[in-house]
């Protein structure tokens, strides 16, 4: 497996993952995520593009990841459109969870439209 961390602007890292993500393989994931998190990342868009395997291992790594995002008020996305792993997110119920979307730029906008509507929440409660 490799991992690639790019940072798209000051408030979004893409981290693009290629291979396999399995057991053997996620610590990996799992502490570069973290480190994004660690240097204040918490907008992630995960990039599964070029990953050709995912085991359920891999997919506590991305569901803990997002709630971590969470935490730190920012949101993860997971931009993949390869059917086969399309099918173990829906499988395990995890597609809005993890807002998996078909490609990067979709990616984007999803977290954009997120960040947005938290910034609205959170102006109509102070209006409140």
């Amino acid at each position: 497996m490799r991992i690639r961390m790019d940072r798209v602007d000051d408030h979004v890292v893409v981290c693009h993952v290629s291979g396999e993500l399995d057991a053997y393989t996620a610590p990996d994931l799992r502490d570069a995520l973290d480190e994004a998190l660690e240097e204040g990342d918490a907008w992630i868009i995960v990039d599964l593009e070029e990953l050709t395997y995912l085991d359920s291992t891999g997919l506590g790594i991305l569901v803990g990841t997002a709630k971590k995002c969470r935490q730190l008020q920012g949101d993860l996305a997971v931009a993949c459109a390869r059917k086969n792993l399309l099918r173990i997110f829906e499988i395990s119920g995890t597609q809005e969870i993890l807002n998996v979307v078909p490609d990067l730029e979709t990616a984007r906008a999803r977290l954009a439209e997120i960040a947005e509507a938290r910034s609205r929440n959170a102006g109509d409660q102070e209006g409140t």
